[in-house]
């Protein structure tokens, strides 16, 4: 009985060592201050605030915010995104009333929850842009970069 106790923690053990990811690359990842010139969409960075202001879909009961999601991913050397995140969310009301709105607790967790289900939309979002960028250079050879991305909302 030991025996067998002790074969299925050793294979519980190598099933988790094969299923941890690799890395994708082992080149370094240059933060954007580091480099020579920075990532660009190569059809204009405007064209990614354009798909992200069409694509994103809201939570319905965000209403008065100003939310900005702060994100970051790679930039590869081929071009394309990868390691898409978003980390962190800064919410303030966006119009300042006179009156103060009394907000149970519930209402207050939904709204603290549709909030930061906004994280996963932004991801979601940028997955799905898929035109390309011009790398990252530095001592004059495209190189990886990471590249943080605020993205701002007005919601009235």
């Amino acid at each position: 009985m030991l025996f067998l106790l002790g074969f299925s923690i050793q294979a519980m053990a190598q099933d988790a060592s094969t299923a941890a990811p690799t890395p994708t690359s082992t080149e370094k990842t240059y933060r954007s201050t580091e480099v020579d010139l920075k990532p660009q969409v190569k059809d204009g960075n405007y064209t990614l605030s354009m798909f992200i202001s069409e694509n994103f879909k809201f939570p319905p009961a965000i209403k008065n915010k100003k939310i900005t999601i702060f994100s970051s991913f790679i930039i590869e050397t081929d071009g394309t995104m990868n390691e898409i995140k978003a980390f962190h969310i800064n919410v303030k009301d966006y119009i300042v009333t006179d009156k103060v709105k009394i907000a149970t607790q519930d209402q207050k967790i939904e709204e603290a929850d549709q909030i930061e289900t906004m994280k996963g939309e932004t991801v979601r979002v940028l997955k799905l842009f898929k035109k390309t960028w011009e790398p990252a250079v530095k001592d004059g050879k495209p190189v990886r970069c990471l590249y943080n991305y605020p993205i701002h909302f007005n919601i009235e």
